[in-house]
């Protein structure tokens, strides 16, 4: 190749990149951010967000206890568990706390190894912690003991999954968001990344651009419900930390960008009343019965959604089961917004496919666990097409004869 030529390629790969820099900022100022305050009552349900999956600098996190219950609080988030990896010492140094409206909840990580890697313990009781002939199938163990909640991490790339040893454990993180912009990192999206990484100074919801849908998890949590009942959860794995260097680090994504982003919405049966073990107790109950859903409030928050079953007189939410005889009707409720595709499925079956609308009936005759998922869809350029966003992910409803 002579000098000429080089130099061409050279001009020719930086239009290239230029292009894909304009396209993707232009791109990014043409989403728009739709906000919904406040917990929404249906009358005889009501309904709280929160986050699951904070680190402080107890681990590797770099925020405070304080300051990330005041950051909640001011973002209106209801409630955020705190899990640190492999250290107990918030939950034994009583760092449970209220910051004005948001319940703080301090639960652990458990990192172990490739082969198991990692797990949440929820609860009031302390787990014991893996070491020396403490194996980690045997924390789950001692945490189920204790009536932990046991959450299962990385279920898709481990090489032996805890679940596949025990089956004492609550439910899988079918969503982990540090895992998952860690890993779009290639390429093939490259105007994604650019534009969130350009844009996310000015416009936090720019990380949006980051969400992929789970797909490996969501069949593997299909997969485990047809078992036995599995509970669904998000972990928004906020740590604001990314180490660059011996003593360097990245404070990315922050932890505002993050509370904004990935919530955890529960839906319960008895309103909160300021009062904070009563409410923390709400809470608790309500990821450990699966009423709730996971959230990507990074452009329209989803407070408004609501699934629920009827089969004769008896009515069932997310995480209940429902005895139908002969058949039961599906009811959703989707958040007013523009192109939303709605999507319900039976034992990970696509059953029903709508776009753009408000309320949702579906008589079912099957029995089979039925969950709902939404998409929002958004317009990516440069060739002015609509891709679809997660927006939410149900836990099921289990109807049997």
């Amino acid at each position: 190749m002579t000098i000429a030529m080089f130099k061409k390629a050279l001009a020719t790969l930086g239009i290239v990149v230029a292009a894909i820099i304009i396209f993707s900022v232009v791109n990014d100022l043409l989403t728009y951010r739709i906000d919904r305050t406040a917990g929404v009552d249906f009358g005889k349900y009501h309904e709280y967000s929160g986050v699951v999956g904070i680190r402080t600098r107890y681990s590797d996190g770099s925020g405070t206890y304080q300051q990330i219950g005041r950051m909640c609080d001011s973002l209106g988030i209801h409630f955020a568990v705190i899990t640190d990896r492999n250290t107990v010492q918030p939950m034994l140094d009583g760092l449970a706390n209220r910051f004005g409206m948001s319940l703080i909840i301090p639960a652990v990580e458990i990192s172990t190894d490739k082969e198991h890697g990692h797990f949440l313990v929820i609860g009031d009781s302390v787990p014991v912690m893996p070491h020396g002939r403490v194996t980690p199938d045997s924390t789950v163990d001692d945490a189920s003991k204790k009536k932990g909640i046991i959450i299962l991490g990385d279920i898709s790339t481990q090489e032996k999954p805890v679940y596949s040893s025990t089956e004492n454990f609550t439910g899988i993180e079918f969503y982990d968001f540090d895992k998952n912009w860690r890993n779009s990192l290639n390429f093939f999206r490259l105007n994604k990344i650019i534009a969130a990484y350009i844009i996310y100074g000015f416009q936090d919801e720019a990380i949006n651009y980051l969400l992929e849908y789970p797909a490996r998890e969501m069949e593997i949590f299909d997969s485990l419900n047809t078992r036995r009942k599995v509970v669904g959860i998000d972990n928004i794995d906020a740590h604001s930390n990314v180490k660059l260097g011996k003593n360097l680090y990245w404070h990315f994504p922050s932890y505002q960008s993050l509370l904004n982003l990935v919530h955890t919405d529960i839906v319960t049966r008895e309103p909160f009343n300021g009062l904070y073990h009563h409410d923390r107790e709400l809470v608790l109950n309500a990821i450990r019965d699966g009423h709730m859903f996971a959230s990507f409030s990074g452009l329209e928050n989803a407070r408004g959604f609501l699934f629920t079953a009827i089969a004769d007189t008896t009515e069932a939410i997310m995480g209940d089961s429902l005895k139908a005889d002969k058949s039961a009707c599906l009811h959703v409720l989707i958040p007013d917004s523009d192109n939303v595709l709605t999507e319900i499925l039976r034992n990970g079956k696509i059953v029903g496919s709508f776009d753009n609308v408000s309320s949702i009936d579906l008589p079912v005759v099957l029995p089979g666990e039925y969950r709902v998922q939404a998409f929002q869809r958004r317009t990516m350029l440069p060739l002015f097409m609509k891709r679809p966003f997660p927006w939410i992910l149900s836990n099921p409803i289990y109807i049997y004869r």
